[in-house]
């Protein structure tokens, strides 16, 4: 799946649930949501049971990391609901870049959580770089960094060095 392919099921998103809130968007789509205070390292897990969508949190995760790990539980559900219906989608490491699935997921997630204009508002008005655009946006500095990469494989012109953490949560 292409970076627009990903980038316009999120705008499609986001305009039929009438919201870019991964929560409201859950509610949406019928996606059960919960939290579990068992788990040490995982961040999050999307699954189908019973023919119905789960998608279970780690509890101990701040309310910021709580959405970023729920938006990209919901590109699983969105991009790879064949793959759950085979097995459970685990996240240890939310911004592994090297498994496609995994790359595919935090694209959704941060074309979900953060606009275009927000990103370019910051960057080409204010001169913001990538931790100080997330400072600005209240997130993650992967996220934005995963942002930067959509909005290039889109087309525009970001400086693209960027280096992402894949085990920062």
């Amino acid at each position: 799946m292409t970076a627009e392919d990903i980038y316009l099921k999120t705008k499609k998103l986001i305009r039929s649930s009438g919201s870019s809130d991964p929560f409201e968007i859950a509610k949406y789509l019928g996606i059960m949501v919960r939290t579990s205070s068992d788990f040490s390292k995982l961040c999050g897990i999307y699954t189908i049971i019973l023919r119905k969508r789960v998608i279970i949190l780690n509890n101990n995760l701040s309310r910021e990391k709580k959405r970023i790990v729920l938006a990209h539980e919901l590109g699983h559900d969105m991009l790879h609901r064949d793959l759950a219906e085979n097995r459970t989608l685990q996240e240890f490491m939310l911004y592994d870049m090297t498994a496609r699935p995994e790359y595919e997921a935090n694209m959704f997630a941060a074309d979900l959580l953060i606009s275009d204009d927000e990103i370019l508002e910051l960057v080409n008005i204010y001169n913001y770089d990538v931790n100080q655009t997330a400072n600005a946006l209240d997130t993650d500095s992967n996220l934005v960094g995963i942002k930067i990469e959509s909005m290039n494989h889109r087309g525009y012109k970001f400086k693209s060095d960027i280096q992402f953490k894949n085990n920062f949560l």
